[in-house]
């Protein structure tokens, strides 16, 4: 029987069982992305939506700060949610996010721009399954920084 509560996440990532396969969602989203710039997430969870099996909703947050929610209703075909988000400057000095285990938190030696490295995460609500979790590694650098392309950080 499958706890409800319980957040289930895959035990092997490369590997993903046939029912992690249909329940853990992928995330769709630019690597390195920029403070006060919008980007686009796509949520996808490849599950049946019928009317006894289906997902109720998907939700996308980065530590502990929910970035948005879609619900689905039984007439939905599919499981697939988009997010526009915007990450607000201060987040790159928070300490609760994850920093890089070299650097800490990274500052470009060229142009003195800092980031931080942390997890998107969507949790998904499965009717019959429960609670689905997947991830999606990120870097966030901080908007002041010259036009041009991001910096490449030094070892």
């Amino acid at each position: 029987m499958i706890d409800k509560k319980k957040i289930n996440k895959a035990a092997d990532p490369a590997h993903l069982t046939e029912l992690e396969k249909e329940h853990v969602p992928v995330i769709e989203a630019p690597e390195l992305v920029l403070t006060e710039q919008p980007f686009t997430v796509k949520v996808t969870v490849p599950h049946v939506m019928e009317q006894a099996h289906y997902i109720e909703w998907i939700k996308l947050s980065m530590r502990g700060r929910q970035l948005g929610e879609v619900k689905f209703s039984l007439s939905d075909t599919s499981a697939v949610a988009e997010f526009t988000v915007t990450i607000p400057e201060e987040v790159v000095a928070m300490k609760a996010l994850e920093v890089c285990n070299i650097h800490g938190v990274n500052v470009c030696g060229d142009c003195g721009t800092k980031s931080v490295f942390t997890d998107l995460i969507a949790l998904v609500g499965c009717n019959v399954h429960g609670l689905w979790e997947g991830f999606k590694h990120i870097e966030i650098m901080s908007k002041v920084q010259s036009t041009g392309k991001p910096c490449k950080w030094k070892d």
